[in-house]
């Protein structure tokens, strides 16, 4: 018998601390209900379970993001109905118009409500958003007047600065706001000059806030840094003398009644005045395989204002001469099968009514590609129903919706513009079927871009019908696209609580531990360690046994 070492208190002792340790364990793994509540618990199950974890997350928050995309489709699609219901209405507008019993003044008010619901549909496409995501407005931004993007900018290039000081009433006003130069004493150095003049501010804000004025090779260059039609910066007289604007330079650039946006460009640099076609000149048309008409534009010399020697035909007198070839033409009997109209790239056309090829010759046979002083589209056309009007045009919204847990897992979305002048209901002042003057503002301000259609004679409002038609049947097919993209994330979302729903039940058999397995774990464990406890209290005692053999 030994009594240094008590082996079997020793192997008691070791049992106790398992039947311990393994209560301690059950009674983690119930009170937390998981199977693994650390590494050591199980390794590579772990893993396995924080990868499943990260793949649930995702699931979850892909149906999220799904049920997110419904709502943008659902706030695009809403407003394209009150699009559909105000192209009804103008299309009932239209219709009432064709009708013989309306006087002109009626018509003359069924245009203004036309013109102003066609202001409201631009509305619609440029203030519709989400989550500050403008939807139906092409993606192209802001379509401010005074901050027009994707457009070309205002600019223009004044002479030598002279010195000198500035008359009173001299100004420079960039789109309507305006600048005193009044007063201003000019060194006669450029560099000199652009500094003063940009340090010019009007209610707050400097002329160098609104345009980049540098020093070009023949004097100041003035260009806005705001892009756009709607981007004008105007001189006073007073500013041509005392800067130096050039005498055959435009004194207003950029704006929408300038050649360089909605005009005729010249064949030829013209005079800086005026440019006059002879009185009785005439030209030959064909329709098709008829013979030639010869149209007459009158026993009176026409004379058309001209703003400079490159760009020459102002907004106005374009509009006069598509309206006089027009009473040419119905004079000849040709105002049903031939119309003249400014075409969307600001040159003049002929559009066939009848869908024949159309071809131009003066009286000596030559086509006509110059006459009037004027570049003529004469190449063959086909009948032009729906004619983009002015203005940026987008490619349309595009968004992807991430509809999956794994990079790669999203859909695509595009909203197309949605806008008058996309969907054909705008066009350019003076143009085939357009009023003759810009009627139609971006819904935002008061500026007027666009001209809409006429409906003021019976004519036109008749063909306006098949217009708005045309227009309808592209809201239908664009609100068509949004709710089927709607249907299929209504049924991503099943599908994305199926696979959820699913892997959470892999991810729990891994890692959540079997309540009723465990306890009868925990009560062995209880029991074993009572048992160890017991036993090691005899085992201390049995090494007492010795002191008997000292009696």
């Amino acid at each position: 018998m030994i009594i240094n070492h008590n082996i079997a208190a020793l192997n008691t002792h070791r049992q106790l601390g398992s039947a311990t340790n393994a209560q301690s364990k059950s009674m983690e793994k119930l009170a937390s209900g998981l199977r693994i509540n650390k590494a050591g618990d199980d390794a590579a199950g772990l893993a396995i379970s924080e990868k499943m974890r990260g793949q649930i997350r995702g699931l979850d928050q892909a149906s999220r993001n799904s049920q997110d995309g419904i709502s943008l489709i659902q706030t695009a699609e809403g407003a394209l109905n009150e699009t559909h219901d105000i192209l009804q209405r103008m299309r009932e507008l239209s219709n009432q118009s064709a009708n013989g019993t309306a006087t002109d003044a009626d018509r003359t008010s069924m245009q203004d409500e036309l013109n102003q619901l066609t202001s409201e549909i631009n509305r619609i496409g440029n203030t519709t958003e989400f989550n500050t995501q403008k939807l139906l407005n092409g993606g192209i931004g802001s379509n401010d007047g005074a901050k027009i993007t994707q457009a070309a900018s205002a600019k223009i290039e004044l002479g030598a600065v002279t010195g000198g000081t500035l008359a009173a009433g001299t100004f420079i006003k960039v789109d309507g706001k305006t600048f005193d130069l009044g007063g201003l004493v000019t060194t006669g150095k450029d560099a000199a000059t652009a500094t003063q003049l940009g340090n010019v501010t009007s209610g707050g804000t400097k002329l160098s806030d609104l345009v980049d004025i540098t020093v070009g090779t023949t004097g100041l260059g003035f260009e806005a840094k705001s892009e756009g039609s709607n981007s004008v910066i105007e001189f006073s007289q007073s500013v041509e003398a005392g800067i130096g604007l050039g005498a055959t330079q435009a004194a207003t650039v950029g704006s929408p009644t300038t050649m360089e946006r909605a005009g005729i460009e010249a064949a030829a640099k013209l005079t800086a005045s005026d440019r006059t076609i002879a009185a009785n000149s005439t030209f030959k048309i064909t329709v098709g395989s008829e013979s030639a008409v010869e149209v007459d534009l009158g026993p009176n010399a026409k004379t058309y204002d001209t703003q400079n020697t490159d760009v020459n035909v102002a907004k106005a007198a374009t509009e006069d001469l598509v309206k006089d070839l027009n009473a040419a033409l119905q004079k000849a009997g040709l105002s049903d099968k031939v119309t003249a109209s400014i075409s969307k790239d600001d040159k003049l056309q002929f559009i066939s009514e009848t869908g024949k090829d159309i071809s131009l010759i003066d009286g000596t046979g030559t086509p006509l590609n110059s006459s009037f002083g004027i570049t003529v589209a004469t190449d063959k056309i086909k009948n032009v129903q729906q004619v983009v009007g002015p203005g940026a045009e987008g490619s349309g919204f595009s968004t992807k919706f991430q509809i999956g847990a794994n990079t790669g897992q999203s859909m695509s979305l595009t909203v197309s513009d949605m806008r008058s002048a996309a969907i054909g209901i705008t066009g350019n002042a003076g143009q085939a079927g357009f009023t003759a003057s810009n009627s139609v503002t971006n819904g935002t301000n008061d500026i007027k871009a666009e001209a809409a259609l006429n409906i003021s004679t019976k004519e036109n409002a008749s063909k306006s019908i098949d217009v708005i038609d045309k227009a309808i049947a592209s809201v239908s097919a664009e609100r068509g696209k949004l709710g089927a993209v709607q249907n299929r994330l209504e049924h991503t979302i099943n599908n994305l609580g199926t696979s959820a729903e699913n892997l959470t039940a892999a991810e729990s058999r891994i890692r959540d531990v079997d309540m009723a397995k465990e306890m009868m774990n925990q009560t062995k464990n209880s029991i074993l360690s009572q048992a160890a406890q017991a036993m090691l209290a005899q085992a201390n005692q049995q090494p007492q046994g010795v002191l008997q053999l000292l009696r």
